[in-house]
């Protein structure tokens, strides 16, 4: 009886180790949420270079090139992540954007509708530019600095969502880019988010919250970004125990064996 006494407290405490262990490598991950720069998160219009969107994030698809409605916009925001700890490695990295409304073009104004089926790309822009009341289709800083491409200078996208829904979040994967930031391979001048069927002769419209345009900060553009340590090997001193205590039960088996025996 004594023996299968100790048998059973050599299992739980087995059992309650390696839930610790396993609790404890979570410690490891650190969370970071930022928001964007106030003045690096407008949308610019085709071939309108004499002004921009501060309020609220748009990206729009229309066949419009003159400046009138509707005509393709396309959103720019930044995120100073310079305050992250370095020693860590990118985890992962999400950029969440929250829908403020969706719209079809029906002629003469834009019909509000319940959802979109949209592919909206987020892009890395790899120009730097200014923002609020500097920043156009043309120019990444008015009047001195014209965009190498109208429109913004970007690489291929790194993610897209495809179903825009009034009152929910668009959510992208953006790690790759967070990472090159993080580690100092490339400057960091933000993210371009564009409609990947530019010029639709109908017209779609996506408004997505700035800052607290609509709903409250909290509904404002958000990156989360987790950092996990950088060796691949991590002390942890509840697996050590763990592993002991399976030495432990083998041990407690043979001897019982023996004396069973």
């Amino acid at each position: 009886m004594k023996s299968y006494l100790i048998f059973s407290l050599l299992l739980i405490l087995l059992i309650s180790t390696l839930f610790i262990a396993c609790s404890s490598l979570t410690l490891n991950e650190k969370i970071y949420i930022f928001q964007p720069c106030l003045s690096n998160n407008i949308s610019i219009m085709r071939n309108n270079d004499y002004s921009s969107i501060e309020q609220p994030l748009t990206v729009t698809s229309g066949f419009k090139t003159d400046g009138s409605q509707p005509s393709d916009e396309r959103g720019l925001l930044k995120f100073d992540i310079s305050s992250l700890p370095k020693g860590f490695k990118v985890k992962s990295a999400k950029l969440y954007l929250y829908v403020i409304g969706v719209y079809m073009w029906n002629g003469k104004e834009w019909i509000p509708k319940s959802a979109l089926a949209r592919t909206i790309q987020v892009h890395r822009i790899i120009t730097d530019w200014v923002g609020w009341s500097f920043t156009y289709w043309n120019y990444a800083s008015f009047p001195s600095k014209l965009w190498n491409t109208p429109g913004g200078d970007f690489l291929p996208a790194t993610d897209s969502v495809n179903f825009e829904v009034s009152g929910a979040w668009n959510v992208w994967i953006v790690t790759k880019d967070v990472e090159a930031w993080y580690n100092g391979e490339s400057p960091n001048y933000g993210w371009l988010i564009k409609d990947l069927n530019e010029g639709d002769p109908i017209g779609y419209r996506v408004e997505y919250n700035n800052w607290f345009y609509v709903f409250g900060v909290e509904y404002s553009p958000k990156l989360e970004v987790i950092l996990i340590m950088e060796s691949n090997f991590i002390f942890n001193p509840f697996l050590l125990t763990f592993f002991i205590n399976i030495v432990n039960i083998q041990k407690f088996q043979i001897r019982f064996n023996k004396i069973k025996n």
